[in-house]
């Protein structure tokens, strides 16, 4: 399963996922995510407006964002 290069806000355009994942931590799902920006830098309501500018058509008030902050719990279910 792929891991996060880096702390931040990834979001998967196929299924409209969008996740705050830290480093090392393995996405929630396969597929191909994609760094949206850095937490600290970035508050969850300008990630959903960043993901909308980028992938046109997806509706930034409906985007709930999954948080995956336990790595040590993530990984053990991995």
């Amino acid at each position: 399963m792929a891991r996060a290069p880096e702390t931040g806000f990834y979001f998967e355009p196929v299924a409209e996922r969008l996740a705050l994942v830290l480093e090392g931590a393995p996405f929630p799902t396969g597929g191909e995510w994609a760094h949206v920006g850095d937490p600290v830098e970035m508050p969850p309501d300008l990630a959903r407006l960043e993901v909308a500018t980028r992938w046109p058509g997806v509706d930034p008030e409906a985007l709930e964002i999954e948080f995956q902050l336990d790595s040590a719990a993530t990984s053990r279910e991995s």
